[in-house]
């Protein structure tokens, strides 16, 4: 359970990190930039605006700056690494939250038409995507699923039987297909070995479906079997490679059941429109003007976001709130810092120094991969900061 929940957690880091690569993608695309400046997010995959109920753009995200977007996202993230079942406190920070899957929704349309957000791998957002799906979903979502998706021989269905019950349950599997299909045959004893998997298919998937013993079915025949049909039988993307938009739409469906999402911020306007006696009637949770006063630095609340994903992501279940002010103050450099790279380096350098100095032992999960898999760039300032803060 604390593994999963480590997982959980390090997948919203990613999810984080991919929205603010995005940011700075569109960001440097820009000639001019004012200080209320909005990223446009536009979804446009069929299959993800046909299971979801938010649209092609995001409700109440879309309405506030990309510098008050970092700032709702540092206030989740660090409510979400100290607890995941937390309530978010209002319409945009749950827009935000939801947010996040839809810009990678986004991002993975757009690898697939040859625009990628980061610069060295034109998989990024498709693998960031598939590897949170199979840390968080079950292996059906991931690989496919054996009595569902894949096309059965009647050997393979008879191999995902329970072991303790395997031979009484074929004489019943044998029985069932006949009897089902008894109309078809003039031979009163038809040989069902010879049936094809297409004519098998469906009355498999009833044996199944319709058994009191299903959650006891064979996990390693299971295993075998999705080694043997390959993920492509699933509905979802089965590899980084995989080119159909349907499926991606479906992947990342299938993430956002895991990832925790609220839908109550589409059920009215924010007070950002309305005057102050229309708003005088909102909940509390619709009322985010005032807030937004808050987040007006983007140096400072991108470097608080970037300092608590790096740090998190580098020591995974040793992370304390209390860390993060405590990095924050090593001295690295007296200018400001406003771009993401610049900011990923510093943090990179602050957590290695404050963990060997604190010793606080790395989390290989995450650790491995920022530095080996996202950005290996960081690696050279993170060990200087570990090397500096054994001194």
């Amino acid at each position: 359970m604390l593994e999963y929940l480590l997982l959980k957690r390090v997948s919203i880091c990613k999810l984080m990190l991919l929205a603010l690569m995005w940011i700075q993608f569109d960001e440097d695309s820009q000639s001019q930039l004012a200080p209320d400046y909005s990223s446009p997010l536009q979804v446009e995959n069929l299959t993800w605006l046909g299971e979801t109920s938010v649209g092609e753009e995001v409700e109440h995200f879309c309405d506030v700056s990309n510098t008050a977007r970092i700032g709702v996202w540092g206030e989740n993230l660090e409510l979400k690494l100290v607890d995941l079942i937390a309530d978010l406190p209002t319409c945009l920070h749950d827009a935000s939250w939801f947010a996040l899957l839809a810009i990678t929704m986004m991002l993975v349309d757009k690898e697939l038409e040859g625009i990628c957000v980061h610069p060295q791998d034109e998989y990024f957002a498709r693998t960031l995507a598939l590897e949170s799906l199979a840390d968080l979903g079950d292996s059906y979502l991931a690989k496919g699923h054996p009595y569902l998706d894949f096309p059965l021989s009647l050997e393979d269905a008879q191999s995902l039987l329970p072991v303790n019950r395997k031979q009484e349950l074929e004489i019943e599997l044998e029985k069932f297909i006949v009897n089902t299909y008894e109309h078809d045959f003039d031979d009163e004893a038809p040989d069902i070995c010879e049936f094809s998997s297409i004519y098998l298919q469906d009355i498999l998937k009833e044996f199944f479906v319709e058994s009191d013993w299903q959650g006891d079915i064979n996990q390693e025949a299971v295993a075998q079997l999705q080694e043997k049909y390959g993920s492509q039988y699933s509905e979802g993307a089965f590899s980084p490679e995989t080119k159909e938009h349907e499926r991606w739409g479906k992947t990342l469906v299938f993430l956002k059941q895991f990832i925790g999402l609220d839908f109550s911020f589409i059920e009215s306007q924010s007070d950002l429109f309305l005057d102050e006696s229309q708003a005088a009637d909102l909940p509390n949770y619709f009322r985010i003007k005032i807030r937004l006063e808050r987040w007006q630095d983007r140096t400072v609340v991108l470097s608080r976001l970037v300092h608590t994903l790096v740090h998190f992501l580098l020591v995974g279940q040793n992370y304390h709130p209390s860390h993060i002010q405590d990095l924050m103050a090593i001295p690295v450099s007296s200018r400001a810092i406003s771009s993401l790279q610049a900011c990923l380096g510093v943090a990179a350098y602050r957590s290695g120094y404050y963990m060997a100095a604190s010793n606080i032992p790395e989390s290989e999960i995450g650790r491995n991969w920022l530095l080996q898999k996202a950005f290996p760039n960081l690696l050279e300032f993170y060990q200087t900061g570990r090397f500096n803060g054994k001194q």
